[in-house]
């Protein structure tokens, strides 16, 4: 009897009947950044920054660099003019150097009007400010001709010119230098 009870009391009442659940919908993407993520980031931003940065060090050190080769070639020029005009070179067995004072490191410096004999009479000239010093010395003796420099030794009047910088300012210079015996520019201790 009691089964038939129940039996009845379920055909009134039926029991509450477990339904499938429905699919949730996606939930819109709240989630933060996690930690990783965010180093990851700033590492890549990092990495980006020291290519730019060392990049943009590459392209202003060539520029300078650029004004040594181009005016040496100047007073490459002057002296083989002067040469012909006079039959030695403009300077004499002292560097004669142009311009005077400290070397250029943050700012580049007015050449002005050189006071010196070598100069004015070699009479080449910059475009504009320069970021090197540039010296000039000449002899018509062979032998005073520094080995270093002439190898093998001149055999008779020679020039030597040179182009320094000190551009990160610690001491250690950057030489370009032309002479008599050779066309191309001889460079040592490039961007210092």
């Amino acid at each position: 009897m009691i089964g038939s009870l129940d039996a009845q009391l379920d055909e009134v009442d039926p029991p509450m009947q477990r339904r499938p659940h429905a699919p949730r919908a996606p939930r819109a993407a709240a989630r933060g950044v996690t930690l990783i993520e965010l180093m990851i980031v700033v590492v890549i931003i990092t990495v980006l920054t020291s290519l730019a940065v060392t990049g943009y060090r590459k392209v202003i050190y060539q520029a300078r660099n650029a004004e040594a080769y181009h005016f040496l070639g100047a007073i490459r020029a002057s002296q083989n003019l002067y040469y012909q005009s006079t039959g030695q070179y403009a300077g004499g067995a002292g560097w004669a150097e142009w311009p005077q004072g400290a070397f250029p490191s943050a700012n580049r410096v007015n050449w002005g009007e050189p006071d010196d004999p070598t100069w004015q009479a070699l009479g080449a000239r910059p475009e504009g400010p320069v970021w090197f010093k540039y010296q000039i010395r000449a002899s018509e003796n062979p032998a005073e001709a520094p080995a270093d420099s002439f190898r093998p030794p001149p055999v008779g009047p020679w020039y030597q010119a040179q182009a320094r910088g000190d551009f990160d300012a610690d001491g250690v210079t950057s030489l370009f230098e032309v002479t008599s015996a050779k066309a191309e520019v001889y460079v040592e201790d490039l961007n210092e």
